[in-house]
């Protein structure tokens, strides 16, 4: 649901194709809070254009393919403004390398302080994205656009995003002292030991 509101709150701004939409919007602008694939973008602007939210037309390049062209419609509008006004809800974790972690009693100490590591590097580069490159390129965007308050509201959220890396960096430096401090042995039966209740 939330992609669908991503893509016409892009395109409320300015038409473009699914190829902008995955290139300067989803990965570009918004890959630090949002991600798609391009299958996805397709399969959601097809969604939106049957429900009317969005219109498309082909628009002719000389010695290239058509290209389809996206608009937002007043009922896809109308929609993005009720969604934007209804508080939403902290999303739920879902994230491959904690379920790891969780999942690893049985391997070493060493192996477990190598995942750490591994995410650690990664939050890192994350960290140094959002604070270097991401945010000049949004410093670059406002200028050339003169959009003052959409900036403010995206740097919002690079800040946001800098700041659970950095969280995050906190979090796993934590975890490797406690790791090399000696956790207890392996449980018998491994991890297919799960608690029970009652």
């Amino acid at each position: 649901m939330a992609l669908e509101f991503a893509i016409l709150g892009f395109l409320s701004r300015e038409a473009m194709t699914g190829y902008d939409l995955k290139t300067r919007c989803f990965d570009d602008a918004a890959g630090h809070l949002w991600t798609a694939d391009q299958a996805q973008i397709y399969r959601t602007l097809e969604k939106l254009s049957t429900r009317g939210l969005v219109r498309s037309r082909l628009v002719p390049q000389r010695g290239r393919p058509d290209r389809r062209l996206y608009s937002i419609t007043e009922r896809g509008r109308t929609a993005l403004s009720a969604w934007l006004r209804e508080p939403e809800p902290p999303s739920q974790v879902r994230d491959p390398f904690l379920l790891h972690l969780f999942l690893s009693p049985d391997l070493p100490d060493d192996e477990i302080t190598s995942l750490l590591s591994g995410a650690r590097e990664e939050y890192q580069r994350r960290l140094e994205h959002l604070r270097g490159p991401a945010r000049e390129e949004l410093d670059k965007w406002a200028r050339q656009t003169g959009r003052i308050r959409d900036a403010e509201l995206r740097r919002m959220t690079l800040s946001a995003g800098a700041a659970a890396a950095r969280s995050a960096i906190d979090w796993v430096d934590d975890c490797i002292d406690r790791v090399r401090s000696g956790l207890p042995a392996p449980d018998p039966g491994g991890v297919s030991r799960v608690p029970t209740r009652g």
